[in-house]
């Protein structure tokens, strides 16, 4: 058991490090070419790359056999996870920062540790819960002090700007952990990959719905991606975001707890701390240091825990 979480845990290090990368490279694309474009393309270049690995790893190309309700609940895992969340998240990005929105995205784990404990009896001991909550101060302290108001005056355009990323970042959470939740339902069921390809085709079925049916702009969004250099960019995020990360993510769920897991997938800030510093010189000012150090505590007494 110690063994699994300890691997589990570390599958989960590895899906931030993916996280980082990817949140690099989509709120560039977002500012050059929207986060939208960006949240749909990169579904149809994941898809054959999940698939074969899909049949790499587990000998299938597609799971069959499954019950109705595993493919319901996969399926809007997807659609939650990868459409809606990922939009939310995406524009979060652009508005509010890389590193900023995933900081607000540890709030995902109370609410995925909450909803383990009652659907799934997965119990934390109390140095646990501690390591959940060291984590989660961390956005205490960059909401309340480094979202303050300038005195005196109307909110700036940019200000309304970051707040709204705020908004979107904070809804991006709570939906995470809702498409998780269900993914977990049919982990008992099927391999960790072939949960990752149903909820692709979740993710790439609402893109489809509403890119193609609903806002006919899917045609825009591919000829944006004619740019061999915006399209590398593209390919590389999706093979590290929709393929790898989640499936290490799918498989970290099989050998730890869910709140667990979900809480070391969101050190993601800490990585993105030196390219925010040192590419963008951004100043870093002390709640934004203090969260990303409360970051690594809060993930540092989990893997103690263990």
């Amino acid at each position: 058991m110690e063994h699994n979480l300890i691997v589990g845990q570390l599958l989960a290090l590895l899906t931030a490090a993916c996280w980082a990368q990817n949140a690099i490279i989509y709120r560039h694309l977002g500012q050059k070419v929207g986060s939208d474009a960006v949240a749909h393309i990169r579904m149809w270049i994941a898809l054959p790359a999940i698939i074969l690995l899909t049949y790499l790893m587990e000998g299938i190309w597609f799971p069959v056999g499954l019950s109705a309700r595993t493919y319901l609940f996969l399926l809007a895992s997807g659609a939650i996870g990868y459409f809606i969340t990922d939009l939310l998240l995406f524009k979060s990005y652009v508005l509010l920062g890389a590193r900023e929105s995933m900081v607000i995205m540890t709030l995902s784990p109370v609410v995925t540790a909450l909803f383990g404990f009652l659907l799934f009896d997965e119990r934390l001991n109390f140095i646990q819960i501690l390591g959940i909550f060291v984590t989660i101060l961390g956005v205490t302290l960059m909401v309340l002090l480094d979202g303050r108001r300038k005195q005196g005056g109307r909110l700036s355009d940019e200000e309304r700007s970051k707040l709204k990323g705020l908004v979107y970042a904070i809804l991006g959470s709570v939906l995470q952990s809702l498409s998780f939740l269900l993914a977990r339902f049919a982990l008992e069921e099927t391999g960790a990959v072939s949960t990752n390809l149903l909820r692709n085709l979740g993710g790439l079925g609402a893109f489809i719905i509403f890119n193609v049916f609903y806002k006919r702009d899917a045609r825009s969004h591919f000829q944006t991606f004619r740019n061999p250099r915006l399209f590398f960019l593209l390919f590389l995020a999706a093979l590290t975001g929709p393929v790898v990360s989640m499936s290490l993510q799918m498989k970290a769920f099989t050998l730890a707890p869910v709140g667990i897991v979900t809480t070391i997938t969101q050190v993601t800030p800490i990585l993105l701390l030196p390219f925010d510093r040192f590419i963008l010189h951004k100043k870093i000012t002390p709640a934004s240091l203090g969260a990303t150090l409360l970051s690594i505590l809060g993930v540092a007494i989990l893997f103690l825990a263990a």
